[in-house]
């Protein structure tokens, strides 16, 4: 990533909400949504053969892979951008 880039993302950076870790999920069940996990083969944070391991445990599915790192939205937004407008909606 262009370091200019890296620069202005880390400007805008803000501080993850606390929420997820001081109250419970607030449903009885998850939504009756298709879910979908991207990851990104290149991530040194969340190591790709781990993730597949958690994906699948906990969501049970399998993962769409990007060949990219942890900040993909930033280093490959087209690639993501294809990736995400490529899924469609569950016919009902």
């Amino acid at each position: 990533m262009p370091p200019a880039l890296a620069a202005q993302a880390r400007g805008n950076a803000r501080d993850q909400s606390d929420t997820p870790g001081h109250a419970p999920w607030p449903l009885d069940a998850w939504p009756p949504v298709t879910t979908r996990f991207v990851l990104c083969t290149e991530d040194r944070f969340f190591p790709p053969e781990f993730m597949r391991r958690v994906v699948a445990d906990r969501l049970g599915v399998v993962p769409d892979e990007i060949s990219a790192g942890h900040a993909v939205a930033l280093s490959r937004p087209k690639e993501l951008a294809g990736l995400l407008a490529s899924y469609t909606a569950p016919s009902r």
